[in-house]
């Protein structure tokens, strides 16, 4: 009975976020922020922990040498995590607890990419690389990164600065991949552009990187419109596996050292 009431409180969670821009904004926000945790736990954690920013289970805490306080071991959000044993199957319910509810060593600062240094350069390179497609310069597009179905090809405008490419390019290569060279012959660039502005958006966010929101009025709830919530958590996951993907990408180039430590978190985390 507890596992089906948790899964209808996700499944309301998702419903919601799905059909409201303001929630989906705000799920976007905190999924950033929590790469490493999945979309129905970060739902869950939305449903039962307003103003949640920074989560995950008492190991990853741990981890980072924070402690959950004792007044609020038995407030956490309520979410599915993985048996510590890997020969057991399925999930067991766990506690997610918000930065706000820990105490221990201060949280690192965010170093954002910005100017034309060695780590602005090394990351875009490494989003580069992770084009499927050919990346070309080309000063006649009116933006700083456009993807080109005919020509399959993404093409970065130059003069537009290192931080404006980035943004862009973070989510034209989600474009391109949903075309899939060609092969998705029912591409169509607004059938895909939640999505894809949805991976860059939280690409961006994890790099402190300036980036618009998502045209969240004009797809959100259209996008999702008569699907269950299962099938709604399955494709943001898909949008989480794109945008965290690409992210460790970039982190491997400019630290692969704390790329390394925070892949041994994450496990913690799940």
């Amino acid at each position: 009975m507890e596992r089906e009431s948790l899964s209808a409180m996700r499944d309301g969670s998702l419903s919601m976020i799905t059909s409201s821009p303001e929630h989906y904004q705000q799920y976007l926000d905190l999924q950033a922020d929590n790469i490493h945790c999945s979309v129905g736990n970060v739902a869950l954690t939305m449903a039962q922990l307003q103003g949640a920013t920074k989560i995950g289970t008492t190991s990853y805490w741990h981890s980072l040498g924070r402690y959950v306080r004792d007044d609020a071991i038995s407030a956490g959000a309520t979410v599915f995590v993985p048996p510590r044993n890997k020969q057991y199957r399925g999930y067991f319910m766990g506690s997610y607890y918000d930065v706000s509810q820990t105490t221990g060593k201060p949280l690192p600062d965010l170093v954002p990419l910005e100017g034309k240094g060695p780590r602005m350069e090394a990351a875009l390179a490494a989003l580069m690389d992770q084009s499927p497609v050919t990346v070309a310069e080309s000063k006649e597009i009116e933006a700083p990164a456009l993807y080109d179905p005919e020509r399959l090809t993404i093409f970065i405008n130059p003069d537009y600065s290192h931080a404006a490419v980035f943004a862009a390019l973070a989510a034209e290569i989600p474009l391109a991949r949903a075309h899939d060279r060609g092969y998705n012959g029912n591409f169509k660039r607004e059938f895909y552009a939640l999505d894809a502005q949805s991976a860059g958006y939280m690409v961006c966010r994890r790099f402190g990187v300036e980036c618009p929101q998502p045209e969240m009025a004009k797809h959100v709830g259209g996008s999702y419109n008569g699907l269950p919530p299962s099938v709604c958590g399955e494709m943001l996951e898909k949008v989480r596996d794109a945008a965290r993907n690409m992210g460790n990408g970039i982190e491997q180039a400019i630290n692969p050292r704390q790329q390394e430590r925070g892949s041994q978190n994450r496990r913690r985390s799940r």
